[in-house]
C-alpha cells in the first residue's frame, strides 16, 4: 500500500498572519519606500521646498481665482507660475546687473584710495570727546597712501572681480534652480486640492485628530511666515529706500534693493541703512546721515514689532530666539529658501511642544458619598 503523505508539521506557515502583523509590515514597507523616494529626490529638495512654500503662501489667491473662473485651473495655475517667476527673477536680475555695474565704481574708488589715501572729513576733529583721537587715528591709518594701502592692501581688482563673478555664478545657478521650482510649482497648483485631501487623510489615519490639527496649523504657519516676512521686508525696504533718495545716498535704488533682501534676515536691514548713514556722514552730510539712521530705526521698529505681528496674526507666535535660530540656521543649511523653511520648522517644534503640554482631560470626580 502506498504511504499516505503526512500533514506538514508547521501549521504557522499555512496560517494567515493576523491583522496587527500585516499592518506592521505595511508600515515598514511604506517607510522603506518613502525613505527610498526621499533619497532619490534629495538633489531636488530645494526646488520642492521652494515650490511647497510658495504654493502654500499663494493658495488663497489661487483658490479665489479658480472660484471666479471655474473650468480653467490649468490656465490659472500657469498664470500664477509666470507671475511668481516675474516677481522673483526680475528683482534678482536687477540686483545682479546693478551690482556688476557698481563694482566698477567701487574698483576705481579702491585704486584711488590706495594710491592717494583718503582725506579725513572736516567735521571729524570737531566731534566732542573723541574727535581728536579719531582724527589722529585717521591720519595714521587712512589719510596717507602708505597707510591706506596697508589697510586696504588685501583688496585688489582681482579679488573684487572674483567676488562679483562668484555672485553672478550664484545668481545663474539659483536661476536655473528656480526654473525647476517653477515646474514643481505649476504641478502643485494643479494637483494642490487633491494633495491637500490626501495629506489630511494620512495625517488623520496616522495621528488622529492631533495630526489633522497639526497639518492645518502648520499650513497657516507657513502662509503667515512667508506672507508676513515678504510684505513687511518689501515695505521696510521701500520706505527706507525713499529715505535714501531724500538724504542723497549714492545709488539709492541699489541700497533699497539690498535693504529689501537683507530685511529678510534678522538685523540685516540695520546693516544696510547703517552703512548708508556712515557713507553720508563720511562725505560731510552729518545731519542727513543721522536723520537717515533715525528714520531707519523707526521704520524697522514699527515694522518688526507692530506691522509684522499684525500681518502674520496668531498663526506663528515664535519667540525671538527661535525665530533667529530658524532664520540663520535655515539660511546656512538651505540658502534663501531656508529663511522661510527654518522658522517654519521652529514653529512646528513649538506647536508640537504646546500640543503635548496641553492638560489632559481628567475624568470627572465621583460625587461625595459615591463609591469609586
Amino acid at each position: 500500500m502506498a504511504r499516505r503523505a503526512k500533514a506538514p508539521n508547521h501549521p504557522d506557515l499555512a496560517a494567515p498572519a493576523d491583522d496587527a502583523v500585516i499592518r506592521r509590515r505595511q508600515i515598514w514597507l511604506t517607510a522603506f519606500i518613502a525613505l527610498l523616494a526621499m533619497w532619490l529626490a534629495l538633489p531636488f529638495f530645494t526646488p520642492i521646498a521652494w515650490a511647497a512654500v510658495l504654493v502654500i503662501a499663494e493658495w488663497p489667491l489661487y483658490a479665489r481665482a479658480v472660484a471666479r473662473f471655474p473650468g480653467r485651473p490649468g490656465l490659472i495655475a500657469l498664470a500664477f507660475t509666470l507671475a511668481t517667476a516675474l516677481l522673483v527673477i526680475l528683482p534678482l536680475s536687477l540686483a545682479a546687473v546693478t551690482l556688476a555695474q557698481e563694482s566698477e565704481g567701487a574698483l576705481a574708488w579702491l585704486q584711488n584710495a590706495q594710491q592717494h589715501g583718503i582725506a579725513a572729513p572736516a567735521w571729524l576733529a570737531g566731534l566732542p570727546l573723541v574727535g581728536e583721537r579719531l582724527g589722529a587715528w585717521w591720519q595714521e591709518h587712512v589719510a596717507s597712501p602708505q597707510a591706506s594701502n596697508a589697510l586696504l592692501g588685501t583688496l585688489s581688482a582681482t579679488s573684487i572681480l572674483g567676488w562679483t563673478r562668484s555672485i553672478g555664478g550664484e545668481v545663474a545657478r539659483d536661476s536655473a534652480l528656480f526654473l525647476a521650482t517653477l515646474v514643481v510649482l505649476f504641478t502643485l497648483f494643479v494637483a494642490g486640492e487633491r494633495l491637500d485631501g490626501h495629506a489630511r487623510t494620512v495625517a488623520r489615519q496616522m495621528f488622529g485628530a492631533f495630526g489633522e490639527d497639526f497639518l492645518v496649523r502648520m499650513t497657516g504657519a507657513v502662509r503667515g511666515t512667508v506672507n508676513g516676512t515678504l510684505l513687511v521686508s518689501f515695505g521696510e525696504g521701500a520706505l527706507i529706500g525713499v529715505g535714501y533718495a531724500v538724504a542723497g545716498v549714492p545709488q539709492p535704488l541699489l541700497f533699497a534693493t539690498f535693504t529689501i533682501v537683507l530685511a529678510l534676515v534678522p538685523f540685516g536691514a540695520w546693516l544696510a541703512f547703517g552703512l548708508a548713514s556712515l557713507i553720508l556722514i563720511g562725505s560731510g552730510a552729518v545731519i542727513a546721515g543721522i536723520l537717515l539712521f533715525v528714520f531707519g530705526v523707526v521704520v524697522m521698529t514699527v515694522g518688526d514689532n507692530v506691522v509684522q505681528p499684525t500681518v502674520i496674526g496668531s498663526a506663528v507666535e515664535l519667540p525671538f530666539l527661535l525665530a533667529m535660530v530658524g532664520a540663520f540656521g535655515g539660511l546656512a543649511a538651505m540658502g534663501l529658501v531656508g529663511l522661510f523653511v527654518g522658522p517654519t520648522i521652529m514653529a512646528a517644534l513649538l506647536l508640537v511642544w504646546r500640543l503635548w503640554m496641553r492638560p489632559v482631560a481628567q475624568p470627572p470626580l465621583p460625587a461625595s458619598g459615591e463609591r469609586e
